[in-house]
């Protein structure tokens, strides 16, 4: 909790100029309740990427920074190969900023992700399909979003669902390629399942913040368009294969939300010296934002771990 808000305060402390604005960022980011979430290795993920960020826009040193992003690439095994994109783009707004090291960007950052795997592949080897878990994690989530378009309903536990499937239809389907290749049409109407079951949990996790993001995107705010490709990229290659295994959920959700925040106030308030309906907007969805999540803050405190 502490490294989740004390990032956020870093952050948008950098990026928000006027005083006023950066009250409401923190109190967006502090009412949301998400700095409670478990497992904490989103909240840890998030404190990461949001410091992986301030680092860039106060220049670190390269080895700093990239230590930060490739930490941020092992808080979930599927982050990284995030970790990776990121630090090819960061190599390139480097060179694009005129560093002369600017491939020391991409390249510590895969010398600290092998430094910090070597000892689990020491200890464990390298043989991945041992510790592959995404087939248990699929057919939970399939039945879990199977279960309620069943026109019979049915007493027995998820658990007893998924061991008859297993021993009947799914017998063959010993891991996500095979069950891909075996039943292509379940699969695909799995993904819209998970698709259309994960689409509300963007309008909870950000709320009427979505409306100034809007404005800063759409109106193309110059100064946080860098940081916002790097939030967007982080956010494809995190969610991404979440989709493909199980649906979005919040969780999932609040390690882009102080970042988000950030961005989306320090945008509206380069574009808000030349539009005031700008910051009529931000004030209006910010206040509204805080109250939305002064209303469920201690339903979340309380599921935390089941959002």
């Amino acid at each position: 909790m502490t490294c989740y808000l004390g990032s956020s305060f870093l952050l948008i402390r950098q990026l928000i100029d006027i005083t006023a604005l950066r009250l409401l960022a923190l109190t967006i980011i502090a009412t949301s309740g998400f700095q409670f979430i478990q497992p904490s290795n989103e909240v840890l993920a998030g404190s990461l990427l949001t410091l992986f960020l301030f680092a860039i826009c106060v220049r670190w040193p390269l080895w700093i920074t990239s230590f930060l992003l490739a930490m941020f690439g092992l808080a979930k095994v599927e982050f990284i190969a995030a970790s990776v994109v990121l630090a090819f783009f960061w190599w390139l707004w480097e060179r694009r900023s005129g560093n002369p090291h600017a491939v020391w960007a991409f390249i510590l950052t895969l010398t600290w992700l092998g430094l910090l795997l070597l000892p689990s592949l020491l200890v464990t080897g390298s043989n991945f399909n041992r510790f592959d878990r995404s087939m248990g994690s699929f057919m939970y989530t399939y039945v879990e979003l199977s279960m309620p378009h069943q026109f019979i309903s049915s007493t027995q536990s998820v658990d007893d669902i998924i061991n008859q499937l297993k021993a009947g239809q799914f017998r063959e389907s010993t891991s996500m390629l095979k069950f891909i290749t075996q039943h292509p049409g379940l699969y695909v109407g799995y993904l819209g399942l998970s698709a259309v079951k994960g689409l509300p949990f963007f309008l909870h996790s950000f709320k009427l913040m979505l409306i100034p993001m809007a404005s800063v995107v759409f109106l193309k705010a110059q100064r946080v368009r860098p940081l916002l490709l790097l939030l967007l990229i982080a956010a494809v290659f995190t969610l991404v294969p979440a989709w493909l295994l199980s649906y979005v959920r919040i969780r999932y959700l609040v390690k882009f939300f102080p970042a988000f925040i950030a961005l989306a106030i320090a945008g509206c308030e380069e574009l808000g010296a030349s539009r005031h309906w700008v910051n009529v907007t931000l004030w209006a969805s910010g206040i509204g934002t805080i109250f939305w999540q002064l209303i469920y803050f201690k339903d979340v405190w309380a599921n935390s771990h089941f959002l």
